[in-house]
């Protein structure tokens, strides 16, 4: 059995731009996963729902449930729509649909054939987001406004979005587009 342990007293450290400790301004989260071959049923401690998960045939899977990195990119897309709710409630923007679609580009190289070389992360994500706003509205027609505003908008979900952070912090060429329409 392999094992690892991560030191407790870590997650008690001040953080240097506050006197509060990490842990009072932190989510915490247990997830569970059992399963057998490339089928997973994952549980959240204290949560009703579970995720179900396989692959796809060319990793042995039976493709019966979403794959990990299906979901990994469908955290990337709800997490931003997450942040944005946050970010415009925090900046009094209102907001309507959202649409959003991610291309993505995994080399499977290291994952499928086992090479020895190379980089089984993502090589390339793309972020395409439509949202309905306010902000035109708010500014009352005044075009430059808006696009200053909703640009203000967009780096903060992003800066603040912690599976975006996760993505372009982890050297994927990560790209978005983001499209500001009218409520």
């Amino acid at each position: 059995m392999f094992r690892t342990s991560l030191s407790r007293t870590a997650t008690r450290a001040v953080r240097t731009f506050s006197t509060t400790a990490t842990k009072s301004s932190s989510i915490p989260l247990r997830i569970c996963g059992r399963g057998t071959g490339t089928k997973q049923t994952i549980t959240i401690k204290d949560k009703p729902y579970t995720i179900q998960t396989d692959t796809y045939p060319i990793l042995g899977g039976a493709d019966s449930a979403p794959s990990p990195v299906a979901y990994n990119l469908a955290s990337l897309t709800s997490c931003n729509q997450v942040t944005g709710a946050k970010v415009a409630e925090d900046h009094g923007i209102k907001l309507g649909e959202w649409n959003i679609r991610l291309d993505a580009v995994l080399p499977t190289d290291v994952l499928v054939k086992g090479k020895c070389e190379g980089n089984p992360n993502w090589e390339s994500v793309k972020l395409f987001v439509r949202v309905q706003t306010n902000i035109l509205e708010s500014v009352k027609g005044d075009n430059l406004e808006a696009d200053a505003r909703f640009r203000h908008f967009v780096r903060e979900v992003e800066r603040r979005c912690p599976i975006t952070q996760l993505f372009k912090r982890s050297g994927v060429r990560y790209e978005s587009e983001w499209l500001n329409e009218a409520l």
